[in-house]
C-alpha cells in the first residue's frame, strides 16, 4: 500500500505532535532502546516493540496519550 501524499503529511504532522513526542519520551523512559526496538520491527521482528507498547498501554498516562494519537489520525482521515 502506498502512501498518498495527503496521508504523509498527516503522518508527518501526528509524529511532531506534543502527544506524539511525550509518548516517545514514555517509551524512552521504559526501556532506552527505542530505536532499536523500531528497527527490528522494521526488519520483521515486532517482539519487543510489541512488549514496549503492552507495557506502555497497562499505564494510564500511556494508554490515554495512544487514544489521543489515535483520534488525531482518524481525525487527519488515517485509518
Amino acid at each position: 500500500m502506498e502512501l498518498s501524499d495527503k496521508n504523509r503529511d498527516a503522518i508527518a504532522r501526528l509524529a511532531q505532535s506534543s502527544d506524539a513526542q511525550k509518548l516517545m519520551e514514555l517509551l524512552q523512559k521504559q526501556s532506552g532502546e527505542v530505536k532499536q526496538a523500531a528497527q527490528a520491527a522494521a526488519a520483521g521482528d515486532p517482539a519487543r516493540l510489541m512488549s514496549m507498547m503492552d507495557q506502555l498501554m497497562r499505564s494510564k498516562e500511556g494508554s490515554e496519550l495512544v487514544d489521543r494519537i489515535g483520534a488525531q489520525a482518524k481525525q487527519a482521515g488515517l485509518k
